[in-house]
């Protein structure tokens, strides 16, 4: 049930083109993409009640305010989605915890413990996600304040999925520099490892 609700999420940030190929105006496309997003949560979470009331009010508000309704959606989805992994960061650099990406080496390597080099460099890295991803979260109001009209959108439009696949090969190349004689982990490999601790997690 939570599989193919989360397969019904993810197909609504398709289903607006398809709408818009079709000829549906900009109410349809954002009424499609609040449909698609209120069933893939109800199926996710099992809140039958909740999410269909939440999905009927914002199906007329997207028939009314079709442009606004799709940008707060965005603008949610990528607050959630960068607000989840910087707290799991953020808890993993607690008194007495490992840092994630420590962990995820770790894991990633059998469990052993790791060297004293790539812990440090694992610890480095997982205060550079904190720092990246907060910085990340401040943007859109930086550029809503100081950028061009229409500028606080573009982090909300795919472009950040970009900068992370950059830097994740960058700092694939820049380990394999600074950490010598170590089997290193590609980083589709460590994202691999993610997903896996992450669904351990639920």
């Amino acid at each position: 049930m939570r599989s193919a609700g989360g397969l019904i999420f993810l197909f609504s940030f398709l289903l607006p083109y398809f709408v818009k190929i079709a000829g549906g105006d900009k109410g349809y496309v954002a009424v499609a993409l609040v449909l698609c997003q209120g069933v893939g949560l109800a199926l996710i979470t099992g809140r039958w009640v909740i999410w269909p009331v939440v999905t009927v009010l914002l199906v007329f508000l997207a028939l009314m305010f079709p442009d606004p309704v799709r940008n707060a959606d965005a603008l949610v989805i990528y607050c959630v989605g960068l607000i989840l992994p910087l707290r799991l960061f953020i808890s993993s650099l607690a008194p007495g915890r490992e840092p994630l990406v420590s962990a995820l080496a770790r894991q990633a390597h059998g469990g052993g413990v790791l060297r004293d080099d790539i812990a440090r460099y694992t610890s480095l890295q997982t205060w550079f996600w904190v720092v990246f991803l907060f910085l990340l979260l401040l943007l859109p109001p930086v550029l809503f304040l100081v950028g061009p009209p229409g500028s606080w959108l573009w982090p909300l439009k795919g472009s950040v999925l970009g900068v992370l696949a950059v830097l994740l090969v960058a700092e694939y190349g820049v380990r394999r520099l600074v950490i010598r004689n170590f089997d290193h982990m590609p980083p589709w490999a460590m994202v691999h490892v993610w997903k896996t601790r992450s669904s351990g997690r639920t």
